[in-house]
């Protein structure tokens, strides 16, 4: 494929120039001498490089340089695996900005470690990082910064250890790669690199720290914003999930949909499920099945139609798009651009000037749940308390479950209401006695 650059002409009549604030003048001579779009639009949105006098990649970043500075550091570190160092080089290499960079980082230069919690599969650790990320290269030496989101004197991170990764899977760390390549990661939070537990041998990544950082959290304190933590890591670190004769399930069992549970591959479709139960989580306030044991019969009441349901009022025209999320028939759900779009309207709609149905949805939504009084739902000032089954599990884990039944909506479902079919929390609705559980799935 032909490569196209600026040649030294063009650069001396543009180098000067402000690309974020071009006059008229300097737009029209930009069109006329840089043909090639993709080019131009490099240039319009981050402007040259003064090394190489090309069009940087990203924010004052241009690829072609900072990957020979990155190169020429590669005999100055290792984590002591080969897949490891591999896949921090390679991401290295290919970064077209410093949101896409992963680096080694040794565990000395964290300090102040201290203990969050524990997962299925991961020990989550706070500390302070002292040295910041990676933000740009000047004279072959890298730029560090301690900014993001604000800017802190001491650099909180969190340290995800992961269990069993002496032997870390390369399928496994692509995983991780993905967290810094998905375009618009201000809604994910940033992974910065990979370092290692001294004492375990295992495997940790650094990642950046959010304050009331679990969903629960954010909800409890009524946080507006809040960021995607965990993209695809909740499962064992040394196993191939390609090479896992078995296909072992592993998720959090309220948010996984029930052609999964059945042994159906993850697809686009259930995610879309989970988002739904996630919807619905952020609306009421409430972790789904958060009263009753999640255990097989929860998998069985949620191939049979159950579903989350609460007393607290959703806005219905939100409530539909939860309920076409969740449908038993994963060709029902709605796609990811549809999904964004039915909400995106809901969002214009709501801060439209003029009265709109969501807009009085949302208002009767509000009156219901100011009167809302219950022993399992009671709010304390901004936060909300409820009563938790003991063996309810909101941790990943090995899901096995056999000869469940078809997936299928509840009968009965009703569109006025947050009820999803004839069932409600309690498994009782269920007559267990009339499922064949030794018919294979």
């Amino acid at each position: 494929m032909e490569e196209f650059i600026l040649n030294d002409d063009v650069y001396e009549q543009i180098k000067d120039f402000n690309y974020l604030n071009l006059t008229k003048e300097q737009s029209s001579l930009i069109d006329k001498l840089i043909l090639n779009e993709e080019l131009k639009e490099r240039y319009k949105q981050n402007g040259l490089c003064k090394e190489c006098k090309q069009p940087n990649t990203g924010g004052s970043w241009c690829n072609s340089c900072n990957a020979k500075n990155f190169q020429q550091n590669f005999k100055n570190w290792t984590s002591g695996n080969h897949e490891v160092d591999k896949f921090i080089q390679k991401t290295q290499l290919k970064a077209k900005g410093y949101c896409e960079v992963l680096e080694w980082i040794e565990y000395d230069r964290f300090e102040n470690v201290e203990y969050l919690a524990k997962g299925g599969f991961g020990t989550i650790y706070k500390a302070i990082w002292k040295d910041g990320y990676i933000l740009d290269f000047e004279n072959n030496e890298c730029i560090r910064s301690k900014f993001w989101f604000r800017k802190y004197e001491n650099f909180p991170v969190v340290l995800k250890c992961l269990h069993n990764s002496q032997d870390i899977t390369s399928d496994f760390l692509r995983e991780i790669g993905t967290h810094n390549m998905i375009p618009g990661t201000g809604n994910i939070t940033h992974c910065f690199g990979i370092t290692k537990d001294p004492e375990s041998r295992n495997f940790m990544i650094v990642m950046g720290y959010v304050i009331n950082g679990s969903l629960r959290q954010h909800l409890n304190n009524k946080d507006i914003f809040s960021l995607i933590t965990d993209l695809g890591l909740c499962r064992l670190a040394n196993v191939n999930p390609s090479q896992n004769e078995c296909k072992e399930l592993y998720g959090v069992l309220p948010y996984v949909a029930p052609e999964v549970l059945r042994g159906k591959e993850y697809t686009q479709e259930s995610d879309i499920y989970g988002y739904g139960i996630i919807a619905y989580e952020v609306c009421t306030g409430l972790p789904p099945y958060h009263d009753i044991v999640h255990d097989n019969f929860l998998a069985i009441s949620i191939c049979q139609g159950l579903r989350p349901k609460s007393n607290y009022k959703i806005p219905q025209l939100i409530l539909n798009i939860i309920k076409q999320c969740w449908d038993a028939d994963p060709l029902k759900r709605p796609k990811a651009n549809e999904l964004q779009m039915l909400l995106f309207n809901l969002w214009y709609e709501s801060n439209a000037d003029d009265e709109t149905e969501i807009k009085k949805q949302f208002e009767e939504a509000e009156k219901v749940n100011e009167k809302l009084t219950s022993s399992s739902l009671i709010y304390t000032g901004p936060t909300l308390s409820y009563t938790t089954n003991p063996q309810a599990v909101y941790t990943s884990r090995l899901l096995n479950f056999k000869n469940l039944p078809e997936p299928k909506n509840a009968i009965g479902n009703k569109d006025d209401d947050n009820s999803f079919g004839e069932y409600s929390e309690s498994i009782e609705a269920i007559d267990f006695t009339k499922l064949d559980l030794d018919k294979s799935s």
